[in-house]
């Protein structure tokens, strides 16, 4: 009697592996933080805008029609970003493109008094881009650390919208 698993086709495990095969996702541009600025904070959600460097390392141009971006901050999941806007990476060049980021502050609230006291972080970025064919969906993901002493604060200057006691008359 012969196994039931001997009894598969070569054909099928062939088609099989094939089939699986064009279900993973191309690797993609390499992509780097540039810049971020917080836009808006509520008690819940703080609101960011990442500018991200998309580095193109093929000799042929690439049309992307959309991104999710996820950030990890010191291993910690805190937020993604959407995007549907199309974009052109040259061949073998960069391009910039900003994303709006929802960070999650009940994510954060733990972990953010140790990150404010080292002043630093890690952070990866997971990104899934969309892209024209032949490019199709591909994938991307980047790391790395960021040092606020790095970065100088502007000075504080008062405010007229001070909440200051008002001296009685």
């Amino acid at each position: 009697m012969v196994p039931a698993l001997m009894k598969i086709s070569p054909v099928f495990l062939i088609s099989l592996s094939v089939f699986l095969g064009g279900c993973q996702m191309a690797p993609g541009p390499a992509v780097s933080l540039v810049d971020l600025q917080l836009t808006q904070a509520t008690a819940f959600e703080t609101t960011a805008a990442f500018t991200l460097r998309l580095s193109n390392e093929s000799p042929e141009p690439v049309q992307l029609t959309g991104g999710v971006y996820k950030i990890y901050v010191n291993g910690l999941y805190v937020g993604e970003g959407l995007t549907g806007d199309s974009m052109d990476l040259p061949r073998l060049g960069t391009a910039t493109q900003t994303v709006t980021v929802h960070l999650s502050n009940l994510r954060l609230l733990t972990r953010l008094r140790p990150i404010l006291e080292s002043k630093c972080f890690d952070y990866r970025l997971k990104v899934i881009l969309y892209g024209k064919p032949p490019a199709g969906t591909m994938r991307s993901e980047s790391e790395g650390r960021l040092d606020a002493r790095d970065f100088p604060l502007p000075p504080v200057t008062p405010s007229s919208r001070s909440l200051a006691p008002m001296s009685e008359k």
